[in-house]
């Protein structure tokens, strides 16, 4: 630790986190990686944000999410295709995904998504049982979102808390 580390108020740390990020790679790593589920933000037509847990899945190296038609937040992302996702990994690692989505009701891409998220969920099913699964997701309404990133922005906690306890001990 260098003497103007030790020389850092206790509040340093948390006040200046642009030091603390992941790699690219990273990112694409807890992206890539279960439980398959984000946070999706998007704004309403009086501008109000929401958001809400939505599972997905990693085709064509896409980050891709499904709804139908008839949800809110479909009719939001046709006005305003501006979404932002956010990623939990383990020990405190965060990535924000910005873009914005291409709404497909393209029914292959719709039964990939389909049959990718049924044998991702660790049931292990085959024959009717797998296929029963993936028409759950089949309806005629369904669509795929399929996100284009244009910004990643990331949060490594751990490293932000393992200085902090390092100064601490310096101190």
């Amino acid at each position: 630790m260098t003497a103007e580390e030790q020389c850092r108020p206790v509040w340093w740390t948390r006040q200046y986190v642009d030091s603390y990020v992941l790699s690219e790679e990273e990112a694409w790593q807890i992206i890539q990686s279960p439980p398959w589920k984000c946070v999706v933000a998007w704004v309403t037509r009086d501008c109000q944000p929401v958001v809400c847990e939505m599972a997905y899945v990693i085709l064509d190296d896409k980050i891709m999410l499904t709804s139908t038609e008839n949800r809110d937040k479909v009719k939001a992302f046709r006005r305003n295709p501006a979404i932002a996702l956010c990623f939990q990994g383990r020990g405190m690692k965060q990535v924000t995904v910005r873009g914005r989505v291409e709404l497909s009701n393209d029914p292959a891409l719709v039964r990939r998504w389909a049959e990718t998220t049924v044998d991702a969920g660790g049931l292990n099913l085959s024959g009717p049982g797998r296929e029963q699964e993936i028409q759950r997701y089949l309806s005629p309404d369904r669509l795929v979102l399929i996100v284009h990133v244009d910004k990643i922005r990331t949060f490594d906690g751990a490293r932000m808390f393992r200085e902090e306890q390092q100064s601490a001990a310096g101190s």
